[in-house]
């Protein structure tokens, strides 16, 4: 340290460095595309599906299963989590986050925000890519639809090894807004097998 940041650390206290930040429209490539639609027509594709459907139910109930699902439930969210293991490979852990976003889009909404950020966390580095889905607007006697709320899926990555996949469905409570449909029925949507 030199001998002008040791009298400005004294003077003013010391400061931490800030962390390094990255922050990018997240936007899959010709390529991606192509692999993730080439990943959908596998069986392997449906059999993922499944088998976070299944952990998800699993969890309800209390039980373990071999896709590590945790459960999000609150008054105005909810959602779930699902830890990378050997189930997963990167690429297929990454094919299950955009089909999310997919389904979700199929449910009559727009996405509202696509994003990557990358975060130096001084013993790591965290990367968080985020799909942020709107009801697509739609009247209902004077109110708008909500449908399920606001529909956040976001990916991490801890020093560029996948570490879980998140979706919640976050509620309005407020009179402009229908009420929202029940978790279980978009659920029911997220999962239902793929069509080849």
């Amino acid at each position: 340290m030199s001998f002008f940041d040791d009298v400005v650390g004294k003077l003013f206290g010391r400061q931490s460095p800030k962390a390094a930040f990255v922050h990018e429209v997240l936007k899959r490539s010709d390529q991606e595309i192509q692999q993730y639609e080439a990943w959908k027509v596998t069986e392997n594709a449906n059999s993922l599906i499944a088998d976070v459907e299944r952990g998800y139910f699993m969890k309800k109930q209390g039980i373990v299963s071999a896709v590590d699902v945790h459960l999000l439930d609150s008054q105005y969210s909810n959602g779930f989590a699902v830890s990378f293991n050997d189930q997963f490979s990167p690429d297929s852990f990454t094919f299950v986050f955009d089909f999310l976003k997919e389904r979700g889009l199929e449910q009559g909404y727009k996405l509202s925000q696509g994003d990557r950020r990358i975060l130096d966390k001084e013993t790591y580095e965290e990367t968080i890519e985020k799909w942020y889905l709107k009801p697509i607007a739609e009247d209902l006697n004077g109110v708008a639809n909500q449908k399920f709320g606001n529909i956040l899926i976001e990916k991490t990555e801890i020093d560029r090894k996948p570490s879980y996949l998140k979706l919640m469905a976050n509620v309005y409570q407020d009179r402009l807004y229908s009420e929202a449909k029940p978790f279980s029925e978009l659920i029911e949507q997220l999962f239902k097998p793929i069509q080849t």
